[in-house]
């Protein structure tokens, strides 16, 4: 119960810890379900674990609009944008040339 209370407040920190948190969940699901998509249909063949990351980041605007409109918590929703977009523009500047493969 304290999780939920917890998560329905308009806190700059809310947004910051739920836009850090959610994109590597969604990051390694999706970098599963594509590498299964590759292995067993052969098709994909070009998409690379580091662009998976992006699916990742967009999730947080999926999570952002629910704060924003449905509950009108602004402080929590402009955090979550800030810093995804913050996380975008690292990624193309650092990672978006790099050769990150996961193990499995």
């Amino acid at each position: 119960m304290l999780l939920k209370n917890w998560l329905k407040n308009d806190k700059i920190s809310l947004g910051i810890v739920l836009g850090l948190i959610i994109p590597i969940p969604v990051w390694f699901l999706f970098a599963l379900i594509i590498r299964l998509i590759q292995n067993y249909f052969h098709i994909f063949t070009r998409v690379r674990d580091v662009d998976i990351l992006l699916l990742g980041f967009a999730i947080n605007f999926i999570v952002m609009r629910y704060y924003m409109v449905k509950l009108r918590f602004e402080k929590t929703g402009k955090a979550l944008l800030i810093l995804t977009v913050f996380m975008i523009i690292v990624f193309f500047m650092f990672l978006k040339n790099s050769n990150f493969v996961f193990p499995f």
